[in-house]
């Protein structure tokens, strides 16, 4: 598995309209998948995505899985310091180390998926040196083309003691 690495990220900033997943803070489980695509196919067919475009600090496409006390939440928008636009929230990414996990080809829901599903089962366990820090995750879509993804799930990690 050569698909991964950890790496600094400085603090960045997303805004995205939201969707509640779960009304626990269950930040991964394999149910939330149709609830993504589903609230992502609308939001583009809404229109609500590129209400945010002009405010896109990046060229990539972003969902983010934030948990919060009143539960989990999926969001799509866009990375910006640009203020809010209405019906968007922030999530606030730290400066932190993120695990990094890459792949390509097929639709992007389930090559996220994968991803996480593969950072959860495989990659943070065990040895590994670092585990989940609890915080926000992005799903990045590096080609702008859902039908053929290249695409990377970043997720905070900490060192383990």
């Amino acid at each position: 598995m050569s698909n991964y690495r950890v790496e600094e990220k400085d603090a960045f900033r997303f805004i995205g309209f939201p969707a509640l997943l779960n009304e626990e803070a269950v930040i991964h489980a394999d149910n939330y998948s149709a609830p993504k695509t589903e609230f992502f196919i609308s939001a583009i067919q809404s229109g609500k995505l590129a209400l945010l475009h002009p405010l896109a600090e990046s060229k990539y496409g972003y969902g983010v899985v934030a948990a919060k006390d009143n539960g989990t939440f999926y969001y799509a928008g866009v990375l910006t310091t640009q203020p809010l636009v209405d019906g968007t929230e922030e999530v606030l990414f730290p400066q932190s180390h993120y695990l990094i996990l890459s792949g390509q080809g097929g639709l992007s829901r389930l090559a996220f998926d994968k991803l996480e599903d593969q950072a959860f089962a495989e990659v943070l366990t065990g040895d590994f040196p670092y585990e989940y820090s609890g915080g926000p995750i992005a799903e990045v879509l590096l080609n702008g083309n859902p039908a053929d993804a290249e695409a990377e799930v970043w997720i905070p990690v900490i060192r383990k003691l």
